[in-house]
C-alpha cells in the first residue's frame, strides 16, 4: 500500500500536521491520563497542606470638599478628586510609615504569624521538620541579642533608628514591615472616589482588626498632617512678625529722627510747609480770578458811561438793587409824563411838576451809577494789590520749599518703607491670628465609608482553582510529553519526515516483525510465504507496486537495497520483495550482494558450493552459483562459499567482470534485486549503485538518526537519481495504523515521485 502523497505538499503539509499532534496524543492517552493525575493529585496534596486565610475590607472615601468650619484658608490645600492625588493616596496606606504604626498599635511583633521566620516556619511544617525549626529558634534569638546591642527607637514617620554601639549590626530593612506589606493591597474602586482596604490574616477576627486600624491610621495621620502643618505655619508666621515688628519700630523711628533733625513739621499727616503751600497757591488763585472779574466790570462800566445812552446797558451790568430802583422810578416818571402831555400840554403846571421828577430820578441814578463804577474801581484796585501780595508770598514760599527739598524726598522714603512694614506686618498679624486659632479647627481629607466586618469564609486559598490549575497543568505536561516523544526523536518517524527531510518519495512503512518470526531468522527473511495476508505483506505489496509504478518500461531491471548502517532490515525487506515478485511469475533472481558478512546467504544457503565472490576471483560463470526455489520460483545467489577468500571486494565489484555478469543476469532475468551492504561503513554498496536501475534506502522507523540518512543517500553521487524512494522499518503498529489510515484518503493516480531540489 502507497503511503506516498503529494496531495499533503499542495495543501500545505508540513512535518507537523494537526492530525499528526491528534494522533500522538489519541496513542498516548494512557500516558497522558497518568501524568495529569499525578499533577492533580500533587495539586490537591499542595492545597490541603495551605493554611485557610481570611480578608478583612474596609473601604475609605476621599473627600475633596472645601471644608466651612470657618471662612479661613487651611494652610494645606484639601485633597483633589483627580486620579494622580487618589492614586497617590494609595500609595500612601500602602506605605511602610502606616504599616509600622499599625505594628506597632496591635502589637504584631509578638504575632507569631507575621515576622521573617513566619514564612520559614510554614515551609518546615510542610516539610514535616518542625522539631528541627524548634532546635534552631532559640539559637537564632541567641544570635540576634548578641547582634543588637541598641535600643531601636522610632521616628514620628514610622522610619526605625538604632542607637549604634562597638559590634551592632542594625538591619536596613524591617522583615516584618515587608511581610505585613505583602498581605496589605490597597486599590481603588473603579472610578470613584473610594479606595479599599484589604488585609489577610489567618485568623478573620484578625484580619478585620487590622484592616479597620489601617483605615483609623490614615485619617488620624492626615488630621496631624494638617496640624502639624498649620503649627508649623504659626511658628514660622510668629518668627517673621517678630522681625517685622522690629523692621516697623525702626522704620518709623528713623522718619521720626529725620524730621526732627531737619524741623520737619506735619499735621494730620501732611509736612506743614506743604499744607501751607498748597493753600497759598489756593488764595492766589481766588485772588486772580477776583481781580480778573473786578477789571473787566470795570473796564466795561467806563467803556459805556463814555457811550451815548449807554445809562441803561450800565445799570444792567452794575446789577444793583438801587440802581434798579432809580431806573424803575425813571422809567414811571417818564411815562406819567407821556401820559400827560397828551392830554395836557407841555405848559401845563402837571407837566412842569412831572418834567421837575422826570429830570430829578434822572440825576438820582446819574449819580448812583457815578458812585457803583467809582466802587468798581476800588474793587479793582483792592484786588489787584492783594494778588501781589499772595504771589510774593507763594514765591517766598515756594523758595523755601525748593531749599528742603531733599529733605522731603528723603522723609517721604523713609516713611514709604515704614509704611510698607507697617502694612505687611498686619497682613501677617492677621493671618497669624487666624492660622493660630483654626489650628485646632481641622477635619480629615477622607471618611471610613464601611468597616471591615469579620469574614465568615476564607479568600485564600482558593483550592478548587488551584486543582483546576494542576489538572490544565497536568494535562498540558502529558500533552507536551508526548508530543515530545512524538516529535523529538532521532529519526524520521512519518512518511512527511521522510520527504521533508530527505527529498525522496516514501515508498511505504513496513511493520515490526512479530516475537515468532524474529525468533526464526528464516521465517522473517520469507515471512511473506508464511503470513501472505498480514500487514507485513501488504506493506512488500505496496514496495512492489510504487517500485512498478516507476518503471514502466517491461525490460529487466536491477533493483539494490540498502540502508545507512548494518542492522536496519535492508536484507530481509530485500529477500521477502524478491519472494513476492516471484510469486507473480516473474524470473526474480535475488543475490546477497554483502560480501563481507553475507547475511542472506547464512540463512537462505548455508550449505552453497560457491557464491558470487568465488565466480569473480575463479572467473567461473555465475550461472553455476545460482540456486532455485522450486516451492516459490525464487533464484538465489550466494555472497560466497563457507570457505573465505582472501580478496579486494570494492575491485572486484569495480571490475570488467562484475560488469559482464551483471549484463548477463539482467538478459536471464526479469528483475535482479540486489541485497546490498550498508552505505556509510564501506564503499561496497555505492559501487554496486552503478548498475542498479532502482534503489530502495531503507531506514529504521525513529532509530536511523537523520543526518546519517542524508549523510547515506548524499554518499550515493550521481546515482541518488537512482533512488525511487524510502522505506520505514520496524514502524511500531500504532503508527502504522495512522499511517496506513492516511494513505486509504490518497489517490494512487496522485502517487509519483519527490523531485529532488537542485
Amino acid at each position: 500500500m502507497s503511503m506516498v502523497d503529494t496531495g499533503m505538499e499542495d495543501e500545505g503539509r508540513g512535518a507537523i500536521s494537526l492530525e499528526r499532534v491528534f494522533n500522538a496524543v489519541r496513542r498516548r492517552l494512557p500516558l497522558i491520563g497518568a501524568v495529569a493525575a499525578l499533577v492533580t493529585v500533587a495539586g490537591v496534596l499542595f492545597s490541603m497542606t495551605l493554611s485557610n486565610r481570611y480578608e478583612g475590607v474596609a473601604v475609605v472615601q476621599i473627600d475633596p470638599r472645601k471644608k466651612t468650619i470657618s471662612q479661613v484658608d487651611s494652610v494645606i490645600e484639601d485633597l483633589r478628586g483627580d486620579s494622580a492625588s487618589i492614586d497617590s493616596e494609595v500609595e500612601v496606606l500602602s506605605s511602610r510609615a502606616i504599616a509600622l504604626q499599625v505594628i506597632d498599635i496591635l502589637n504584631l511583633r509578638d504575632d507569631d504569624e507575621f515576622g521573617p521566620r513566619s514564612r520559614i516556619r510554614q515551609i518546615f511544617s510542610v516539610l514535616g521538620l518542625d522539631q528541627y525549626l524548634a532546635q534552631e529558634q532559640p539559637r537564632a534569638a541567641a544570635t540576634e541579642m548578641s547582634t543588637t546591642a541598641g535600643r531601636l527607637d522610632r521616628d514620628p514617620n514610622g522610619t526605625r533608628v538604632g542607637k549604634s554601639h562597638p559590634g551592632e549590626v542594625t538591619p536596613e530593612r524591617d522583615e516584618l514591615a515587608a511581610a505585613f506589606q505583602d498581605r496589605l493591597k490597597v486599590a481603588r474602586v473603579r472610578t470613584t472616589l473610594l479606595l479599599e482596604i484589604k488585609f489577610s490574616a489567618a485568623d478573620p477576627v484578625k484580619a478585620a482588626r487590622i484592616a479597620n486600624t489601617i483605615a483609623e491610621v490614615y485619617l488620624a495621620n492626615n488630621l496631624a498632617n494638617k496640624k502639624q502643618a498649620s503649627g508649623f505655619a504659626t511658628e514660622l508666621l510668629e518668627t517673621k512678625l517678630n522681625e517685622m515688628q522690629k523692621r516697623v519700630a525702626d522704620a518709623e523711628r528713623k522718619a521720626a529722627m529725620f524730621k526732627s533733625d531737619n524741623n520737619i513739621f506735619d499735621s494730620e499727616g501732611n509736612i506743614l510747609s506743604e499744607k501751607e503751600l498748597a493753600r497759598l497757591m489756593e488764595q492766589t488763585v481766588t485772588a486772580r480770578n477776583t481781580t480778573a472779574q473786578s477789571k473787566a466790570k470795570y473796564e466795561n462800566a467806563q467803556r459805556l458811561a463814555k457811550i451815548d445812552g449807554g445809562t441803561a446797558t450800565i445799570a444792567e451790568v452794575l446789577d444793583s438793587n438801587t440802581v434798579r430802583g432809580l431806573k424803575e422810578s425813571v422809567s414811571s416818571a417818564r411815562k406819567r409824563m407821556a401820559e400827560l402831555q397828551t392830554r395836557y400840554g407841555p405848559r401845563h403846571p402837571e407837566m412842569q411838576k412831572v418834567k421837575a421828577e422826570v429830570g430829578e430820578a434822572e440825576r438820582q441814578l446819574a449819580d448812583e451809577i457815578t458812585r457803583q463804577v467809582s466802587n468798581l474801581r476800588n474793587e479793582y484796585v483792592v484786588s489787584e494789590r492783594q494778588e501781589m501780595q499772595l504771589r510774593q508770598a507763594l514765591t517766598t514760599l515756594k523758595e523755601q520749599e525748593a531749599a528742603a527739598k531733599d529733605a522731603n524726598v528723603r522723609l517721604m522714603e523713609l516713611q514709604r518703607e515704614a509704611t510698607t512694614s507697617k502694612q505687611l506686618y498686619e497682613a501677617l498679624l492677621t493671618r497669624y491670628k487666624q492660622t493660630s486659632e483654626t489650628q485646632d479647627l481641622q477635619l480629615p481629607d477622607a471618611r471610613i465609608v464601611e468597616q471591615a466586618d469579620t469574614p465568615l469564609f476564607p479568600s485564600s486559598p482558593k483550592r478548587t482553582q488551584i486543582i483546576l490549575i494542576a489538572m490544565f497543568a497536568g494535562l498540558g505536561l502529558g500533552i507536551m510529553l508526548a508530543l515530545g516523544l512524538e516529535f523529538a526523536t532521532p529519526g524520521v518517524s512519518h512518511p512527511d519526515d521522510v520527504e521533508r527531510s530527505f527529498e525522496v518519495a516514501h515508498l511505504a512503512s513496513v511493520p515490526a516483525m512479530p516475537a515468532a518470526s524474529a525468533l526464526d531468522p528464516l521465517r522473517a527473511i520469507r515471512l511473506v510465504l508464511a503470513e501472505p495476508r498480514g500487514i507485513f505483506a501488504e506493506s512488500v505489496r505496496g514496495i512492489r507496486r510504487e517500485l512498478d509504478m516507476r518503471h514502466r518500461s517491461g525490460k529487466s531491471r536491477i533493483i539494490m537495497l540498502a540502508s545507512s548502517l548494518p542492522g536496519e532490515g535492508a536484507d530481509i525487506i530485500a529477500s521477502n520483495l524478491a519472494h513476492h515478485y516471484a510469486l507473480t511469475g516473474q524470473r526474480v533472481l535475488l543475490i546477497d550482494g554483502d560480501l563481507r558478512r553475507a547475511p542472506l546467504t547464512r540463512k537462505l544457503a548455508p550449505q552453497r558450493a560457491f557464491g558470487l565472490l568465488d565466480t569473480l576471483v575463479r572467473n567461473q560463470p555465475v550461472e553455476s552459483a545460482i540456486l532455485h526455489d522450486t516451492a516459490s520460483g525464487l533464484y538465489f545467489l550466494p555472497a560466497m562459499s563457507p570457505t573465505p577468500l582472501d580478496s579486494a571486494r570494492p575491485e572486484l565489484l569495480a571490475s570488467r567482470r562484475m560488469a559482464e555478469t551483471m549484463h548477463a543476469l539482467t538478459e536471464q532475468f526479469d528483475i535482479v534485486i540486489i541485497d546490498a551492504p550498508p552505505l556509510l561503513p564501506v564503499v561496497d554498496a555505492r559501487i554496486l549503485a552503478d548498475y542498479a536501475d532502482q534503489i530502495v534506502f531503507v531506514t529504521t522507523w525513529r532509530r536511523t538518526p537523520k543526518q546519517l540518512a542524508k549523510r547515506a543517500l548524499h554518499a550515493l553521487g550521481y546515482n541518488h537519481e537512482k533512488v525511487a524512494g524510502v522505506v520505514m522499518n520496524s514502524v511500531a503498529q500504532h503508527a502504522l495504523e495512522d499511517s496506513y489510515a492516511l494513505g486509504t484518503r490518497m489517490s494512487p493516480a496522485a502517487v509519483k515521485p519527490t523531485p529532488r531540489a537542485a
